[in-house]
């Protein structure tokens, strides 16, 4: 692949591969291939071309870090309430001090959902540019003439 070949294909794919040498391209590419490969030795995706199945990878864990941004202090208070109010109503007396115990291990692991919300919000940051370089590299191989 020619640098002009592979400048006009990072305009066309949103920058995703910042200004990179056709050599670093192909390192990059490499690498992803690799991992992609790692994954699918351990059964985590299903055999198909590695940049593919690296393109679904780096989707589902954006998708969860993406989940994991909840206001998750925000809804504890109405958690809390909702549930003791099943327990009184439901379960009766017997069950309270179990579930309440799980309510508040529950609570705790809210809470600490909400003190690591910028580590997730930085993950899901990474997460979404690797995406768009495999998303931009695949787009190259398509670009790229068959011989």
């Amino acid at each position: 692949m020619e640098k002009n070949d592979a400048l006009k294909a990072q305009s066309e794919n949103g920058d995703a591969l910042g200004g990179l040498s056709t050599e670093e391209i192909e390192r990059l590419e490499n690498y992803y291939i690799l991992e992609a490969e790692r994954l699918m030795a351990f059964g985590v995706q299903e055999k198909k071309e590695p940049l593919e199945g690296m393109l679904n990878h780096l989707r589902t864990v954006e998708n969860l870090l993406h989940d994991l941004q909840f206001q998750w202090e925000d809804c504890i208070s109405v958690l809390y309430s909702s549930f003791m109010h099943y327990v009184v109503l439901v379960e009766g007396k017997e069950k309270q001090n179990r579930l309440s115990d799980l309510v508040i291990e529950l609570i705790k692991k809210m809470k600490y959902l909400s003190k690591k919300e910028p580590l997730i919000m930085g993950l899901a940051r990474r997460y979404k540019q690797q995406r768009k370089e495999v998303e931009a590299l695949i787009g190259l191989r398509s670009n790229e003439p068959e011989m």
